[in-house]
């Protein structure tokens, strides 16, 4: 007569338990990838975020969550030209490519600070100073829309617009870091674009080339035509250039800290990201840097967008 052996209940709970711990602890053990956030489920925290800044105006933003990337280009300066065009003497300062942790995290503006968002805050218009309209002369735009970039304004006034935004409403505004302007723009990308690699798309994304390239015509554009990349962010290649809170040190990839990094340090110049309505394709790439504009700069093509802290 055969017999069945029967398993002991007991033994295979024990191996479920120790098969279940070992699982879980590998997967504590799983890194978080480049460009991933640490939190993408966090519902602690409102997705969005919108700030009454009176007047009429509103500034929306949305939430940027903490996480790692890597921070500046990806490819070789050759292949950089071959894809997007340049020079390869202009790219030296977008390496080498390094890991960086934003160790919080933040809203970002939806869009650039605008107009009316400008006027409601500061209670100025620079782009109607005498400079600025000998420009608009000189390349004519549409007139009477409250929802274009603001531009005519240098880094001091950048920093003001967020001081005086913090003080009327209660949160800590800021300019981004250039780390998380880029952690931002990329949007969990390691592409040249936060849409891709392919330079033809650049036309749904992006306002570039004035009128020899891109739409054809040499003025920014209203915010929000486009569009966003996969975090929600319109505009974040071209349009108005944006202004950063880092002092520009064209070497300090190779020096800065990897988790939250800001360069404080003051030199010549200021860092700004995005390109401009004007620029060229390679500009507008989500690892470019500025290393022209001082911070005084007053132009037709410099803005800027602003964050919020997440935690009051």
């Amino acid at each position: 007569m055969t017999s069945t052996r029967r398993s002991d209940p007991k033994s295979f709970s024990s191996f479920l338990l120790t098969a279940t711990t070992l699982t879980v602890a590998l997967l504590a053990c799983v890194p978080v990838a480049f460009g991933q956030a640490e939190n993408p489920g966090d519902e602690t925290v409102p997705k969005e975020l919108s700030l009454d800044l009176g007047k009429g105006a509103s500034l929306k933003l949305v939430l940027i969550p903490a996480g790692k990337f890597m921070m500046g280009n990806h490819e070789t300066p050759a292949e950089t030209v071959k894809k997007v065009g340049g020079f390869e003497r202009n790219l030296v300062d977008e390496y080498p490519a390094h890991e960086v942790t934003i160790s919080k995290p933040f809203y970002m503006g939806i869009y650039e600070v605008t107009q009316a968002q400008w006027k409601a805050v500061m209670g100025t218009e620079p782009w109607k100073a005498e400079r600025a309209l000998g420009y608009m002369r000189l390349q004519p735009r549409p007139q009477g829309f409250d929802d274009y970039p603001v531009a005519f304004v240098d880094s001091y006034d950048a920093i003001e617009f967020c001081r005086k935004l913090s003080k009327k409403t209660g949160r800590t505004v800021s300019l981004p870091t250039e780390a998380q302007w880029e952690y931002a723009c990329r949007a969990g990308t390691t592409t040249t674009f936060s849409f891709g690699d392919d330079l033809s798309k650049l036309i749904d994304y992006g306002w570039y080339g004035g009128k020899n390239a891109g739409q054809k015509e040499d003025y920014a554009h209203r915010v929000g035509q486009l569009k966003p990349n996969p975090w929600g962010l319109y505009d974040m290649h071209g349009n108005v250039w944006e202004f950063c809170r880092d002092w520009y040190d064209k070497d300090y990839y190779s020096k800065s800290p990897s988790v939250d990094p800001v360069n404080t340090k003051e030199i010549k110049n200021w860092c700004l990201r995005s390109g401009s309505f004007h620029s060229v394709p390679t500009v507008s790439r989500s690892a470019q840097r500025n290393s022209w504009t001082g911070p005084k700069a007053v132009r037709y093509n410099l803005g800027l967008r602003v964050i919020v802290a997440a935690d009051k």
